[in-house]
């Protein structure tokens, strides 16, 4: 059968990311005839659309839609709306059945199905065992769990799967055709699992719903062997680990810095980070084996509001990873909070904004800080949160971005968002 995969397009604005979910879909579709085509890759991505449907010919149309928008970013972009012009070029063009799946359909894949009835079929959650089923059965989609289709005007839902991707069977991204070169001109365009589900119970974070709440890792050397080929076969430079937190658990994020100092890999890379799981010995394993920059969310800073976001962190766990990161040299550190998150108190924020303030002038250049805003996403406790507070009424459509502000700190939010724009200002007068 005559496949063709698309990336959705993001609007042209964002830095390239290499499709690791597409790539992996590729490689689980090994009867097929599959092409992939990301439209962030191409300088006219629907003229180039148009091209390769009329070179190929489809039988079967995928479109891989990973984010709806940039979510808790301080300023949201609204990526969804190229879904329905990337339509508008596909369906005059051929008859192929249209199926969609990715992130950020599995989020609001009901939505979705109901605001565009030119889409058949919907792939929920994880694709690479559910997507080569449903081709195996595009006349009897019943028949395949995790799968929306429609039946005239009605959507029908087959219900969930029990069965998840064994981490250690696919083949992953090192292996695919999906040519990595023109990816790199982003640091962080190239990723790699090491694991997927979540254990931590944030309150805004949709992973545990996507990835599922039990850990499935890969053994250390298989993940090695994809950073191996990635080097070796692919000339990949630096790459960064796509999992939710990389040294969740920690031994396992040992255990891969090990392997990676045992066979002499040279690669840089970044990861997520939990600080209550950060040591000596881990920051020292990590820098061996090629970390560079450590990524740390921990959103809220005092305890009041850590616990209300649901971190398995404290005050103390922030200030003693801290203490580390101040006796490591040579690596970058990006911290990102939430500027209203709930049980913010202006004492709270300003002992946050003394804290990056003092950060900004121990590692200099060497650490950067985003401040954002909360957005509610479905499937989340942060959603009934909103729920209960009104913010957010009962059976809202939220794929267009809706934010959660702490109504009693309120304020707060409009002084951090002042204080970035007279920030951003003094940016543009100094260039």
């Amino acid at each position: 059968m005559k496949v063709l995969l698309i990336q959705s397009y993001l609007g042209g604005k964002e830095p390239p990311v290499y499709p690791i979910g597409l790539a992996s879909l590729k490689t689980a579709l090994p009867d097929h005839d599959v092409t992939v085509l990301d439209l962030n890759m191409v300088p006219e991505p629907f003229d180039e659309l148009s091209r390769v449907i009329r070179e190929i010919n489809p039988e079967v149309v995928g479109i891989s839609l990973r984010n709806i928008d940039s979510t808790h970013q301080r300023t949201v972009t609204f990526y969804y709306a190229h879904l329905k012009t990337t339509l508008d070029v596909i369906k005059p063009l051929t008859n192929a059945k249209i199926v969609i799946g990715g992130s950020g359909f599995s989020m609001f894949a009901e939505e979705i199905m109901a605001e565009e009835p030119r889409l058949e079929y919907g792939v929920h959650l994880e694709g690479e065992l559910t997507f080569p089923d449903l081709l195996n059965n595009l006349e009897t989609p019943d028949q395949v769990k995790s799968i929306y289709y429609r039946e005239g005007e009605t959507v029908h839902y087959t219900g969930k799967v029990e069965r998840q991707v064994d981490m250690n069977e696919i083949v992953l991204a090192a292996n695919s055709p999906v040519p990595f070169a023109p990816y790199q001109v982003n640091p962080e365009a190239i990723g790699v699992e090491s694991k997927r589900g979540c254990v931590l119970d944030c309150i805004y974070c949709i992973y545990g719903f996507l990835n599922g709440k039990k850990l499935r890792m890969r053994d250390p050397a298989k993940v090695v062997d994809e950073i191996e080929s990635l080097v070796n076969d692919h000339g990949v430079e630096r790459f960064t680990f796509v999992d939710s937190i990389f040294n969740v658990p920690i031994r396992h994020a040992e255990a891969i810095c090990e392997e990676i100092i045992k066979r002499g890999v040279k690669v840089k890379w970044s990861a997520w980070f939990n600080e209550k799981q950060v040591t000596r010995k881990l920051l020292d394993l990590c820098q061996q084996a090629g970390c560079d920059n450590v990524i740390l969310s921990p959103d809220g800073f005092s305890d009041e509001t850590l616990e209300k976001l649901g971190k398995n962190l404290s005050n103390q766990d922030i200030l003693d990873a801290y203490d580390l990161f101040c006796e490591t040299k040579g690596m970058t550190f990006s911290y990102n909070f939430f500027k209203n998150p709930p049980g913010q108190t202006l004492s709270g924020a300003f002992a946050m904004l003394r804290f990056l303030i003092k950060a900004k002038r121990t590692f200099g250049r060497r650490m950067s800080f985003n401040l954002n805003s909360m957005r509610v996403e479905p499937h989340t406790a942060l959603y009934d949160r909103a729920v209960e507070e009104g913010i957010v009424q009962p059976g809202e459509n939220l794929l267009h971005p809706k934010t959660y502000i702490y109504k009693p700190t309120a304020y707060i939010e409009h002084f951090f968002n002042l204080l970035l724009m007279a920030k951003d200002g003094v940016r543009a007068l100094i260039r």
